[in-house]
């Protein structure tokens, strides 16, 4: 996996940028992860101040999540929550999706065998 962290008018120290690494990394057990794309932000006259996007280039459709905290810390921690909240939901739509072909396709099947 590629991992691009760019920052602006903010430079996190080395344990943060390894945090940062190690979360995404965690996430790679839900979902292939090609490239991730991190961009931190301060914005000094903002509240709160902190801002995190996160990009996932992934097989299929990329998957995006931005957050806002007072605090590095927890903004990070509640993108990560945002994170995985969407690769859940594009887990939770591909069973979705196969549930209802199973239920769509069955009764047909039953159906042309009947009119024979």
């Amino acid at each position: 996996m590629k991992f691009i962290l760019t920052n602006s008018n903010h430079q996190p120290s080395a344990a943060f940028a390894e945090l940062v690494e190690k979360n995404i990394e965690l996430l790679r057990e839900d979902l292939q992860i090609d490239e991730a794309h991190i961009r931190l932000e301060h914005n000094s006259d903002a509240s709160p101040a902190f801002r995190i996007t996160a990009h996932l280039v992934t097989p299929g459709p990329d998957v995006f999540g931005e957050a806002v905290d007072h605090t590095l810390r927890a903004a990070l921690t509640k993108l990560v929550a945002v994170l995985e909240s969407r690769i859940d939901h594009r887990h939770q739509k591909r069973e979705r999706r196969a549930r209802s072909h199973f239920k769509t396709s069955a009764p047909t099947q039953f159906n042309t065998a009947a009119k024979r």
